[in-house]
């Protein structure tokens, strides 16, 4: 079984492609080099959300370095490129070297044509977002602006030319604890989504094939302008990070999940 990882180089795009590599080989893996985790505000926004946008995303790659650690590139042969590189002869190219019987995607721009062509039928995206609820940008942003705090997943599905729109094979939520803030769930969603990840190798490597599963309902897909800053009021101003704890002590209601499961 030939695995392809393509990916970003954030820590949680290599954490996830680590931590498969060790179990279940690459062959090959593309990195695309993203932005930077901390990202400058405008600098015409408000005092007040300025240091929201600042703290949110200091937040985060504190976080991230608590939970994932430096990570290095995988052990494989390795493309680096950037964005306007991906969806390249380069990369096309890399992947008809490789001949893979299997991608797993997690963290890199949207892969359109030449790039699109050249992947196998079992090419799977990691999604940070519960599918078709939330799809597209920042989705595990979005269900703690709607105060739905377990609606923050993922979803393991085919990619097709439409954006997290291909059938699935899984979904992930991670367990909420009473102190988790809106960060520590998204960590743990990466975690959880990668532990799920090596059950689904295992059940491809002795069956060849998962269960598939149409997507039913559109949802709403984010894009990344539909994010300002002045909506983390709504983490920080009204909730003070603890929506998980409101959650948990049955103060903020919300439906469960109907997921997607493999296993």
């Amino acid at each position: 079984m030939k695995i392809l990882f393509i990916g970003g180089n954030h820590p949680r795009h290599l954490y996830y492609a680590n931590k498969i590599n060790e179990k279940f080989p690459f062959s090959g893996a593309i990195i695309q080099m993203r932005e930077t985790l901390l990202p400058k505000p405008d600098p015409d926004l408000e005092e007040h959300d300025k240091q929201n946008f600042l703290k949110h995303f200091l937040n985060r790659e504190k976080l991230e370095q608590k939970y994932f650690g430096d990570q290095e590139l995988p052990m494989c042969k390795t493309l680096k490129i950037n964005k306007d590189e991906l969806n390249s002869k380069k990369s096309s190219q890399f992947v008809n070297e490789n001949k893979p019987d299997l991608v797993l995607i997690f963290g890199c721009s949207l892969i359109k044509d030449p790039l699109y062509s050249t992947l196998p039928t079992d090419s799977i995206n990691l999604h940070l977002g519960l599918s078709p609820r939330y799809r597209g940008s920042a989705t595990l942003f979005w269900p703690f602006y709607f105060m739905e705090p377990n609606f923050a997943g993922s979803t393991f599905h085919y990619i097709i030319s439409e954006p997290d729109a291909g059938n699935f094979i899984h979904q992930s939520t991670p367990k909420l604890e009473i102190n988790d803030t809106i960060h520590d769930v998204g960590c743990k969603t990466v975690i959880q989504s990668t532990d799920d990840a090596l059950k689904l190798l295992k059940i491809y490597k002795e069956k060849k094939c998962w269960k598939k599963y149409s997507q039913k309902g559109t949802g709403k897909n984010f894009l990344q302008n539909d994010f300002k800053p002045e909506q983390l009021r709504v983490i920080y101003d009204i909730f003070n990070d603890d929506m998980v704890k409101k959650y948990l002590d049955g103060k903020l209601k919300s439906k469960t999940p109907n997921l997607i499961k493999q296993f």
